[in-house]
């Protein structure tokens, strides 16, 4: 880490990155629905004193929010999520070295494969001019193309026609060279599915929006979002050549949070790297709290489309891989509650003890009501092991800011996550100087309970 003599002036590098840069807007070719604004990066950033010495971590990166964010300013971050798709977003993203000449002859070739099959898949059914003329306009043969929905598929998400459209686009792209020209076309395919192709709204969770069926104009969605990536690219790679921009250097990895420390000691260039030394100075990210958030389920269509998600057990080893957060990614062999006894947590075991209660005088026996309690234990005991493991690989000093909401999803009992993750990160790890400042009041999911607090938890790493 860098002393604070150097800080102001590093600061003020960092913000001239972000002026010469503010006008491009990578953020959006792909976002998350609980992605929160790079404008939480820039301003911890500004707080903590980072500096271009200095190596982020975001072990919750979701589609890269802070790992774009930390390029821009020029620091070296690394960003590590447990979703392919989050994970791809998050690499092309923050790579801008792709050679343009190459996308452009690419993406005109596959448009021009593309325009005719979508325009006969159109009119299917339906009449069109050539009708009523003598000109009858050859029929493509489709033999090649597999339109079946794919086994995963949320039912009535896709429409017919849009569905027959996406299983082209993928075959087609799956036809290109492996390579990071190729994954601007994979990441444009996933993400018009949710935001523009697909029968689907988030409030929050994935739902069907029978509103949006019927036929979609999928070439003109996937050609908007390649000009998207094509012009911010341009500006950006103008600025870096014209202004020689220091920029962060970024790695992306796939990885669980609560074995990070482990994961980024065998892969990351970055961490074990002559100038970071095997240590992370800061830790910026947003982790899942305890609620009903599926996060696979808001990106089924895109695991679907790159792969990812072709069946049950495919789907579960990335739920898996998760912090346990709801009910729908419990499993019997789930024990990091009892492997470090949780419940010894007053407040843990307060809340846990009032939902078992629940249960037994309720007669709670359907749904998924029963595994409530788990949830908690589960949730709390997989944070401990992700703190353990950060604390392992954080330089002294160093600092930890994650934004986490407080919940009352489970028949609102309230659960003040920032302050329990608190008490376990400084009592049983060994982090110092626990903070809690509020971000934000958010509008609970429920009914019958209040606004739900967000607040940014900061921990500190003792010096030596």
């Amino acid at each position: 880490m860098n002393t604070t003599q150097n800080n102001e002036v590093d600061t003020l590098k960092h913000q001239s990155n972000i002026g010469r840069l503010n006008d491009v807007s990578i953020h959006s070719w792909y976002r998350f629905v609980y992605a929160y604004s790079d404008r939480v990066i820039t301003g911890l950033a500004d707080e903590f004193g980072i500096t271009q010495d200095d190596l982020i971590l975001d072990p919750f990166n979701g589609t890269g929010t802070t790992a774009l964010a930390a390029k821009k300013l020029g620091i070296d971050a690394i960003g590590t999520d447990t979703s392919p798709a989050s994970v791809l977003s998050a690499h092309v993203k923050t790579n801008w070295d792709v050679d343009l000449d190459e996308f452009r002859e690419r993406r005109t070739e596959l448009l021009d494969t593309l325009e005719p099959i979508f325009r006969q898949i159109s009119s299917e059914d339906n009449k069109t001019l050539s009708d009523f003329t003598d000109e009858e306009e050859e029929e493509i043969s489709l033999e090649k193309y597999d339109f079946s929905e794919p086994e995963k598929t949320p039912k009535g998400w896709l429409s017919e026609k849009p569905l027959k459209k996406m299983k082209v686009l993928r075959y087609h792209v799956e036809e290109m060279p492996d390579d990071e020209v190729t994954d601007l076309f994979k990441l444009a395919m996933i993400a018009i599915l949710p935001e523009d192709v697909g029968n689907v709204r988030f409030g929050p969770e994935a739902t069907r929006d029978r509103k949006q069926e019927g036929d979609k104009d999928v070439l003109m969605f996937f050609e908007q979002k390649l000009r998207q990536m094509e012009d911010d690219l341009e500006k950006v790679q103008r600025t870096m050549h014209k202004d020689d921009v220091q920029l962060g250097d970024v790695e992306i990895i796939q990885g669980d949070a609560r074995k990070i420390g482990d994961k980024l000691k065998e892969e990351s260039e970055l961490l074990n790297s002559e100038k970071h030394e095997g240590e992370i100075d800061y830790l910026i990210t947003s982790p899942p709290y305890p609620a009903e958030h599926d996060y696979t389920r808001n990106q089924r269509l895109e695991l679907i489309w790159l792969g990812a998600a072709d069946s049950n057990k495919e789907l579960q080893k990335i739920k898996k891989s998760n912090i346990r957060s709801h009910t729908k990614n419990i499993y019997v062999a789930d024990d990091e509650g009892e492997q470090v006894n949780i419940r010894e947590n007053d407040h843990i075991d307060e809340i846990v003890t009032k939902m078992e209660n629940y249960i037994e005088e309720e007669n709670v026996s359907h749904g998924f009501g029963n595994y409530y309690p788990r949830v908690i234990e589960e949730y709390f005991a997989g944070m401990q092991h992700h703190f353990e493991q950060v604390y392992d690989i954080m330089a002294p000093g160093g600092k930890a800011a994650y934004v986490v909401g407080d919940s009352g999803s489970y028949w609102q009992f309230e659960v003040p996550t920032a302050k329990i993750l608190g008490e376990l990160a400084e009592n049983r790890v060994g982090f110092a100087d626990t903070e809690i400042n509020l971000w934000r009041n958010m509008a609970a999911t429920t009914a019958d309970y209040d606004d739900i607090k967000e607040n940014i938890l900061i921990l500190t790493m003792p010096e030596e």
